[in-house]
C-alpha cells in the first residue's frame, strides 16, 4: 500500500510576517491590529503573541527578514571574493532586487518613515544605518591612500545608497520610468565608475583565514 505524502508543516511565524507586511502596506501601522492580522493569517489573536510580543516587534521582523538586511550580511564574504568594482556591482543589483522583490515592503517603509517617528527611527537605526556603517567600513579598508586622505568612508557609503534609492524612488514611485526612462545596468555601471575612479580599485582580501 502506498503511503500518502505527509502534508507540509506550515510556517505559522512566516504566515504571521506576510500578512502583517501586507495589512501594514495596505492600512498602515496603526491602522492595522492584532486582530486584523489574526484574520489575514487564519490563525488566532494568541498565537501571534506566541511569535511576537507587540506589533513593534512584527515590525522589527518584517524589516530584519525581508528588506536588504540579509544580503547586507553576505558583504564581508563578497568583499573577500570580489575587488571594489564587482562589490558595489553586486551589492547595487541587489539593492533594488529586493525593492522590487517586496514591493509591499518598500510601500510600507515610504509610509511609515514619511508618518510615524517611531517606526522611522527604528527603519534608520536598523536598515538603513547599519548598511551605512558596514560599505563604510569596507569602503574605507579598500580606498586608496590619497582617497583615504580626502574621503569620509561614511559619507561616501550614504551617498551610495541615497543614489540607489533616490533611482528607485523616481523611476518606480514618480513615475519616471515613463517619462524620465534610464537603463538601470547603465546607471549602476556609471555610479560605481565614478567611485572606483574616486576611491581606487579596491582589490579583493581573499578568504579569511581560519580561526
Amino acid at each position: 500500500m502506498t503511503r500518502e505524502p505527509a502534508p507540509q508543516r506550515r510556517d505559522r511565524r512566516e504566515d504571521i510576517l506576510q500578512a502583517s507586511l501586507h495589512l501594514f502596506a495596505e492600512r498602515g501601522f496603526h491602522g492595522t491590529s492584532m486582530r486584523d492580522i489574526a484574520r489575514e493569517a487564519d490563525i488566532t489573536e494568541g498565537l501571534i503573541y506566541h511569535y511576537f510580543e507587540s506589533k513593534r516587534d512584527l515590525f522589527g521582523a518584517i524589516i530584519e527578514e525581508h528588506s536588504f538586511l540579509p544580503l547586507l550580511r553576505t558583504l564581508p564574504d563578497l568583499a573577500a571574493q570580489l575587488d571594489l568594482r564587482g562589490l558595489l556591482i553586486v551589492l547595487a543589483r541587489g539593492f533594488f532586487d529586493v525593492l522590487r522583490n517586496n514591493t509591499e515592503l518598500t510601500r510600507l517603509l515610504l509610509q511609515e518613515v514619511q508618518v510615524f517617528p517611531e517606526e522611522k527611527e527604528a527603519f534608520f537605526v536598523d536598515a538603513v544605518g547599519q548598511s551605512v556603517r558596514e560599505l563604510g567600513s569596507i569602503l574605507e579598508e579598500r580606498m586608496n591612500d590619497r582617497a583615504r586622505a580626502q574621503v569620509d568612508p561614511q559619507i561616501a557609503a550614504r551617498l551610495f545608497f541615497n543614489s540607489l534609492l533616490a533611482l528607485f524612488v523616481e523611476q518606480e514611485i514618480l513615475g519616471g520610468k515613463h517619462i524620465l526612462p534610464v537603463d538601470e545596468a547603465d546607471y549602476i555601471d556609471h555610479l560605481v565608475d565614478m567611485f572606483v575612479k574616486r576611491l581606487g580599485p579596491g582589490k579583493a582580501t581573499g578568504p579569511r583565514p581560519l580561526r
